[in-house]
């Protein structure tokens, strides 16, 4: 991901997140040197679109999951699998990485799923812990697996 994916990066971030991070946190995270990656396809002329994108950082010994979206017009078509195959192989080439840390919705039994089947287990829950549309609070399960 570079500064010049942000504009097709907040738009599917806007139509995906209940609520959606802004363009400075996903500057911050370029700038902090996150691990920040997009999956694109290209067209015969060269065209590129952004199908999907991750945002992962390590911290001490941790690879923490901050943002992974599909665009919704490509969910169902394994994009989300090549996406967590790529953060597990960062997490990997990471001498001092353990585990692979994430926060995911209560309310989010597809992502849920995804990462079960990468063998994530919930390990806590927060409380109240993201906004929601109506002003709400919703629980984040807090999700690990070995790297």
């Amino acid at each position: 991901m570079e500064a010049t994916d942000l504009s097709e990066v907040l738009a599917i971030e806007r139509n995906a997140q209940p609520s959606p991070w802004g363009r400075v946190s996903f500057e911050e995270s370029l700038v902090r040197e996150h691990v920040c990656r997009v999956a694109v396809l290209q067209d015969d002329f060269n065209k590129q679109t952004i199908l999907a994108y991750h945002v992962v950082c390590v911290i001490a010994d941790e690879l923490h999951i901050l943002n992974l979206v599909v665009a919704s017009a490509y969910q169902g078509q394994g994009i989300a699998h090549f996406l967590m195959q790529d953060i597990v192989e960062e997490a990997q080439s990471a001498d001092a990485v353990r585990h692979i840390i994430l926060e995911v919705r209560a309310s989010n039994k597809i992502a849920q799923r995804l990462y079960q089947q990468w063998q994530f287990e919930q390990i806590s829950l927060r409380k109240n812990y993201y906004r929601t549309q109506t002003s709400q609070r919703e629980d984040a399960l807090i999700l690990a697996r070995k790297s």
